[in-house]
């Protein structure tokens, strides 16, 4: 049972007995206090649990995409063919944010190794680069978390990428950047922190790693 719920339950436990028995009674109900809960991040033996469970290559791609780029979870699924730069292994969500300088994430061996071999599986007259819903890759993973014994979400694995890319040395604002949160007008104003080929090279000498 929920801290929330023991608390109106004892509420109104103290309400009865305050107002119609024993007002002495009502002041041994003691309410649980309540925080925010610690956000849970797997560890990296808990992904790679999850992910031997994963048979489809186009879900492990998923997978991998999710967990080294740090997207959010919608973004990764409306990604399309145009919006991938194979050589830099760099993914632009909105089409014209390169232009526009503003941000971009990466993706690194495991997952290209990874969508390569998902590639041949692709509709080609399927511009999506994964050709999936959100619905349907949500399934799939409580499927997967039931099978495998291990919860995971996309929206887990974009916490897991930040944690371990901090764990890694990467500074906080690079990590923003990656998981799109910087504001555009910083990256404007301080492209040269922020370009393509600079925050690539950060990623790059991070080197971050799942099967490992």
């Amino acid at each position: 049972m929920s801290d929330s719920k023991k608390n109106n339950i004892l509420s109104a436990l103290r309400v009865f007995f305050g107002e119609y028995l024993d007002r002495d009674v009502a002041d041994e109900f003691e309410m649980p206090t309540t925080g925010p809960s610690p956000t849970h991040v797997p560890t990296k033996d808990e992904l790679q649990t999850f992910y031997a469970a994963i048979e489809q290559p186009k879900y492990r791609t998923i997978f991998l995409m999710y967990a080294t780029s740090g997207l959010r979870s919608t973004e990764l699924l409306e990604l399309t063919m145009e919006d991938i730069n194979v050589e830099m292994r760099m993914l632009v969500p909105d089409k014209q944010s390169e232009v526009k300088k503003t941000w971009a994430s990466f993706y690194n061996e495991e997952a290209e190794a990874a969508f390569e071999a998902f590639k041949p599986h692709r509709d080609p007259d399927d511009e999506r680069i994964f050709q999936d819903s959100k619905p349907t890759v949500n399934k799939t993973f409580r499927d997967l978390s039931e099978e495998s014994g291990v919860k995971v979400t996309p929206q887990m694995l974009r916490r897991w990428f930040a944690s371990e890319m901090a764990s890694l040395g990467v500074d906080a604002s690079y990590i923003d950047a990656f998981c799109g949160r910087t504001p555009t007008s910083v990256l404007e104003q301080y492209y040269l922190d922020y370009s393509p080929r600079k925050l690539k090279q950060i990623y790059h000498d991070a080197g971050l790693t799942i099967l490992e």
